[in-house]
């Protein structure tokens, strides 16, 4: 067993959707723990509460119930400028439909997370063109998202996605 503290921890956590007199629980009591450098997947049926459990993980949304601590954080305690903050700089989101930018190169949708930390242009520049050199789409970098391939796009969410928490694990 490990002793150390959860990166993410989840006691008992329900979620139920309430429409009008019809009530419907979609998570039953969840434990979860979940440590630095483990990699996990969420698999089930269509409709088991997979994308449910991923907003609550990724604090887009609230359990109706139980406990979720991030790093022994109680995370109901958080405001909505808290959640935001915890957001930006600890997760990263990839999304089904990637959520591109459509007006926005590969490079400026890489780019967005970066933005948003104040990071300078030039590094983020950088660092972006770099990274996505790495993915295979240096001959890609000012093409729009309908300009790309389905595996391009998703090349091109991932490290948008992964850019936050990358630079949250460099500051610890």
């Amino acid at each position: 067993m490990n002793t150390a503290t959860p990166l993410i921890e989840l006691k008992g956590v329900t979620k139920t959707y309430r429409t009008g007199e019809l009530a419907v629980e979609v998570l039953h009591g969840i434990d979860l723990a979940l440590y630095p450098g483990e990699f996990v997947a969420i698999v089930g049926a269509s409709g088991s509460g997979k994308s449910t459990l991923m907003n609550i993980l990724g604090c887009l949304d609230r359990p109706t119930s139980g406990s979720y601590r991030f790093l022994g954080e109680d995370v109901s305690d958080l405001g909505r400028d808290e959640l935001a903050r915890l957001r930006r700089e600890a997760f990263g989101f990839v999304f089904q439909s990637y959520n591109l930018i459509a007006a926005a190169s590969a490079t400026e949708n890489v780019e967005v997370p970066a933005v948003y930390a104040g990071t300078p242009p030039a590094a983020r520049h950088e660092r972006v063109r770099a990274l996505l050199a790495t993915l295979g789409l240096a001959d890609r970098l000012e093409h729009r998202p309908n300009q790309l391939s389905g595996g391009q796009q998703q090349r091109t969410s991932s490290p948008a996605a992964s850019s936050s928490a990358c630079r949250s694990r460099a500051r610890s």
